[in-house]
């Protein structure tokens, strides 16, 4: 993947994998990326730019194709941004979603659902575990069916980009994205 010349991964993929791929196989590409561009890594500092980029690349085009979703996609890009923040001095030639800004601006437009939205589905998501049966819990010593597909909540995927955002909020400069950043935040004890 590291021959793919910048702007051609989506040409790439789709011609190795016409049937698609599976998150699977973008969440070890994101984690080989991230670890190949680790600071105790010795390698040439084109390398590690090279890493940080393809790694932002393959992000964005992975939520654009539905490889994964999207609150995951948020997630990594806040992660890659965070790797890239513990270099001395900074590294060149990021782009700018491997900033605090910008990947807090990608990650915020991933959000599903409104702060409000998001504080009632708690408060719904609480009353149904305090009022849940024994149906409502997996059978101790039985088996276990699970569905063919699982999915998540909307919720699921706001706690997820907000456990994230926590990494890069107190590097943010630009004031509305430090102002959005902290709203979500604040109600993250709520959820």
């Amino acid at each position: 993947m590291r021959d793919v010349p910048e702007g051609r991964l989506a040409d790439w993929v789709s011609r190795r994998f016409p049937g698609g791929t599976s998150p699977q196989w973008w969440l070890s590409i994101f984690e080989s990326l991230e670890v190949g561009a680790a600071p105790f890594r010795e390698i040439s500092p084109g390398r590690r730019t090279g890493d940080l980029n393809l790694a932002a690349e393959a992000i964005v085009l992975a939520v654009e194709i539905e490889g994964i979703r999207a609150a995951i996609g948020a997630y990594w890009m806040l992660r890659i941004a965070t790797l890239a923040m513990r270099f001395d001095p900074p590294i060149s030639g990021l782009p700018h979603i491997l900033t605090p800004d910008g990947s807090a601006e990608w990650a915020l437009r991933k959000i599903p659902i409104t702060r409000e939205r998001a504080i009632a589905e708690s408060g719904r998501r609480e009353v149904e575990h305090l009022n849940a049966d024994e149906g409502f819990y997996a059978p101790v010593g039985g088996d276990v069916t699970l569905a063919d597909e699982v999915a998540f909540s909307e919720l699921q995927d706001v706690e997820l980009i907000l456990s994230a955002l926590t990494w890069v909020f107190s590097h943010v400069k630009e004031k509305e994205i430090q102002k959005e950043v902290h709203a979500w935040i604040e109600i993250q004890g709520s959820l």
